[in-house]
């Protein structure tokens, strides 16, 4: 097996030595064929470019801003009776928060192995407070991603208080499957996992990152808090509610299933103490995309799930 090494030449691959430390030298070359490529992203002070996280974006000048209306939340008639509703509150539109924005020129070192394109700014809206999780159709409008393209630019606070602003660093980095999505189930077939390789995937993985921060990261694998992520995106973006069994034991799952490796990793954010973020209870959010449409750039067809403890 061949691989590209740091110079950009291709070599055989070197014992990595955190394969020693967990005593996982037999399995190495296994789990090697299991890596993926990523592109790290680290939230620092200062911005040396265009790509930043939270602050003004750059947009057009025609942008609409995107906004989101919640589902209605069905109450338990004893909570409607106690708080004197006669019916659930009609949920109020609200503006997505703007999350980061990637300059691609920025990337092209680092993405040797992806189809995104050779340039743009690729700008991630969510709304921050209702926090929609992914597993209903109806949680399409609760995020965007969209391209910017053209020199017609200009910087512009969202409607809603911005999100502290950070720069944003880029390094190479090579990920491992996590247990509860599909890669895992597949390396496991293959390999005997024990506890220390979840320690050893932390260590792998975290590498290519500062001593603090959030597992941030372009591609790879994905950091599964819960459990597999692909199927529920191609489910739900066929219109099946995923938020409990009936999406999955639907008559057209099993057909919609063949397309689940289709989906792959586009953007994972971490929750962060450094940039106050925080999904969830300590989760992340994720942005998956079809290999097929990440190649054509509609990222208008990305779908998103949010995971926690």
């Amino acid at each position: 097996m061949r691989r590209l090494l740091d110079d950009g030449t291709l070599g055989r691959p070197k014992m990595d030595p955190l394969f020693g430390k967990y005593g996982l030298q037999s399995e190495s070359l296994k789990l090697q064929r299991h890596t993926l490529p990523a592109i790290a992203l680290s939230l620092v002070q200062r911005r040396s470019g265009r790509s930043i996280f939270g602050g003004a974006p750059l947009v057009p000048s025609n942008f609409e801003w995107p906004s989101y209306r919640p589902p209605p939340r069905n109450y338990p008639p004893a909570l409607m009776e106690k708080f004197g509703l006669s019916a659930a509150l009609d949920p109020v539109p609200r503006a997505l928060d703007f999350l980061l924005q990637i300059d691609l020129a920025e990337l092209r070192p680092l993405d040797v192995e992806h189809d995104l394109p050779q340039r743009g700014l690729l700008t991630f809206f969510y709304d921050c407070e209702n926090q929609p999780w992914g597993y209903d159709p109806a949680h399409q409008e609760g995020f965007r991603v969209v391209l910017f393209e053209g020199d017609d630019l200009t910087s512009r606070l969202p409607p809603n208080r911005p999100l502290e602003s950070r720069g944003l660093e880029f390094s190479r980095a090579e990920t491992l499957p996590h247990i509860g999505s599909r890669a895992y189930e597949k390396l496991a077939k293959e390999v005997t996992l024990t506890r220390e390789y979840f320690e050893f995937v932390h260590d792998f993985e975290r590498r290519a990152y500062g001593r603090e921060g959030g597992l941030h990261r372009l591609f790879g694998h994905s950091a599964n808090v819960q459990g597999d992520m692909q199927l529920e995106a191609q489910l739900v973006s066929n219109g099946l509610y995923c938020g409990g069994p009936s999406g999955y034991s639907n008559a057209r799952a099993k057909a919609l299933e063949a397309g689940t490796q289709d989906w792959i990793l586009l953007l994972q954010l971490d929750s962060d103490d450094g940039a106050e973020i925080m999904w969830g209870d300590l989760g992340m959010l994720y942005f998956w995309i079809r290999r097929q449409d990440l190649a054509t750039g509609r990222f208008d067809r990305a779908w998103l799930a949010l995971q926690c403890g």
